[in-house]
């Protein structure tokens, strides 16, 4: 996330205010990362880890992760009304804290999340030309968002369960002799092998670049007989 996670909770108006600074396709970015990060903890875990209950009261990661994506696909529809200059219906904020499931099997699970990868790009694909940012909606701890808001609110939302997750994994009685999770929680935080379409994108858009720069600096040594140095050279940046 460009924010820590802690300080975005902790100071709840920045969500809005920082979501402001960013285009579409980057806070799509941040929210597929966030995606990631959820299914690189998946990865290593079991059924039996995956549907263990703290207590009768406390979710275990399967009901978070589903809880998760039913917020996820009940808010990309106020995102669309919002973006599109309409009000949406808050008298049903209620059914958004439903959807918690804990008799699906691990492979469903993770399918719910690659379910929302997909419906976050097509929500963001089929956004207006001129998408409006001046309606919002209220959340009951981070206020009033816009439809870039709410966008970003799914990134820190999901950063706030995979907390959750981590908390039922550190839970006593959690069956640890059934992990397959082969990294640390500082690894699978950060995954090596990340893979979205708009990080495909910006790599080429890399890879054009230096292709340029080399162009570049053939014609500067040919026209001068020097070689240009490489030492201290600057990268660009694939962020605007």
């Amino acid at each position: 996330m460009p924010l820590p996670l802690d300080e975005l909770v902790a100071t709840p108006a920045l969500v809005n205010q920082r979501a402001q600074a960013l285009g579409w396709n980057e806070l799509l970015f941040e929210y597929e990362l966030a995606l990631d990060d959820m299914q690189a903890l998946l990865g290593g875990l079991s059924e039996a880890q995956t549907h263990f209950k703290p207590s009768a009261k406390d979710y275990s990661i399967a009901e978070v992760v589903t809880h998760a994506a039913h917020c996820d696909e009940f808010l990309f529809g106020w995102l669309k009304q919002l973006a599109a200059g309409q009000a949406p219906d808050q008298s049903n904020w209620r059914d958004m804290t439903r959807g918690a499931q804990n008799d699906l099997m691990l492979d469903a699970v993770q399918g719910t999340v690659e379910t929302c990868r997909t419906l976050a790009r097509a929500a963001i694909a089929d956004l207006p030309d001129q998408s409006s940012l001046e309606l919002t909606a209220s959340h009951p701890y981070f206020g009033a968002l816009n439809a870039k808001g709410w966008l970003y609110f799914l990134s820190v939302h999901r950063g706030t369960h995979l907390h959750q997750c981590e908390q039922v994994i550190d839970t006593p009685g959690f069956p640890r002799s059934d992990s397959t999770q082969s990294l640390s929680p500082e690894e699978y935080l950060q995954p090596s092998g990340r893979k979205t379409w708009l990080k495909h994108d910006a790599a080429g858009k890399k890879q054009a670049a230096k292709g340029k720069k080399q162009a570049a600096s053939g014609k500067r040594q040919g026209a001068g007989g020097k070689r240009p140095g490489t030492s201290g050279e600057r990268r660009t940046s694939t962020r605007k």
